[in-house]
C-alpha cells in the first residue's frame, strides 16, 4: 500500500506541477481515479488528503475534487517533495534549472541572514565545533559525496546555533533543495579549489571577526558573496543545446544584417 500510495502522491503533483491538471480543473471520481491508477480507494482518498494538507487540492464533499493555485496555496513542503521525486521515465526530471536557479536566489538571500543571526549567539563549543567539522571536510576533499553531506551538515548547524524554531524548521524542509544546489556547486569545482573554499571558511571562523560586535555583519555579507558564487557555478554548469546555440547565433546575424 505504501507504494501505490506515494506513486500516487507523485504522480498527481507532477500533473498540477507541469499544468497537465490546472488550478479550477476537477478530478475523475474517485471510483474511475482508483482504477485509472491501480489503487485502492482507501490508500487513494489518503493520497488525496495528503494533497489537500499540501495546498494542491480542494476536497468538496459532495460535489468532488478541484485542483488549486498551488502558486497561492502551496508551502515549501511541496518544493520538497518535488526535489524529492526521481526523474520518472520518458517526462524528463520533475525540477528544472529555471526552478533549482529560483530556489538558489531565495537561498543567497537566507542563508547569509541565518548566519548572522547564528554568530550573534555563537560560543567557544560552536566554533570548535564547525572547525571540527571543516577539518574532516578536508580530509574527505576527494570525495564528492562527503563533501555535499559535509557543507550540508555545516548549513544545519549554523540553523541550530541560531536557537530560533523557524530556521531550523526552514533549514529542515529546504533540505533536498540545498542538497541540489551543493551538488552542482561541487560537481564544478576541482579538488584544489574546493580546498581552498573549505580553508577560508576555516580561517574566517577562526579569525578575531568570529567573536568581534561586527563580525556577524562582515562575515554575514562574505557568505553571500559566496553563496552569489555557488549561484554562478551552478548557472554556468546549464548546458545550451547546439538547437538553441544555432538559434541565437542566427538571430544575432540578423540582427547585425539589420544594422548594416
Amino acid at each position: 500500500m505504501g507504494q501505490r500510495f506515494k506513486a500516487v502522491v507523485n504522480s498527481l503533483m507532477r500533473d498540477i506541477f507541469s499544468n497537465k491538471l490546472a488550478p479550477g480543473d476537477k478530478l475523475a471520481a474517485e471510483r474511475e481515479l482508483s482504477k485509472k491508477m491501480d489503487i485502492d480507494r482507501t490508500s487513494l482518498r489518503i493520497a488525496l488528503k495528503q494533497l489537500e494538507a499540501l495546498g494542491v487540492l480542494e476536497i468538496r464533499q459532495g460535489d468532488g475534487i478541484y485542483v488549486k493555485d498551488y502558486m497561492k496555496n502551496a508551502g515549501l513542503d511541496f518544493l520538497r517533495l518535488l526535489f524529492l521525486q526521481e526523474e520518472k521515465e520518458g517526462e524528463g526530471p520533475v525540477i528544472d534549472e529555471y526552478i533549482i536557479d529560483e530556489a538558489m536566489e531565495f537561498w543567497v538571500e537566507f542563508m547569509p541572514l541565518m548566519v548572522k543571526v547564528a554568530l550573534r549567539r555563537i560560543t567557544p563549543l560552536h566554533i570548535k565545533r564547525f572547525v571540527d567539522t571543516f577539518n574532516n571536510e578536508l580530509e574527505v576533499i576527494g570525495d564528492r559525496e562527503k563533501v555535499v553531506e559535509s557543507e550540508l551538515l555545516q548549513q544545519e548547524m549554523v540553523a541550530e546555533a541560531t536557537d530560533n524554531l523557524l530556521f531550523l524548521l526552514l533549514s529542515n524542509t529546504t533540505r533536498p533543495l540545498r542538497k541540489k544546489f551543493l551538488e552542482i556547486f561541487v560537481s564544478q569545482l576541482d579538488k584544489e579549489t574546493m580546498r581552498r573554499h573549505v580553508e577560508f571558511k576555516r580561517a574566517l571562523l577562526r579569525s578575531d571577526l568570529a567573536t568581534d560586535p561586527r563580525g556577524p555583519e562582515v562575515i554575514s555579507e562574505g557568505y553571500k558573496k559566496m553563496m552569489i558564487y555557488y549561484r554562478d557555478v551552478a548557472r554556468k554548469s546549464w548546458q545550451v543545446t547546439p538547437e538553441d546555440d544555432k538559434l541565437v547565433k542566427q538571430f544575432m546575424a540578423s540582427v547585425d544584417a539589420g544594422q548594416a
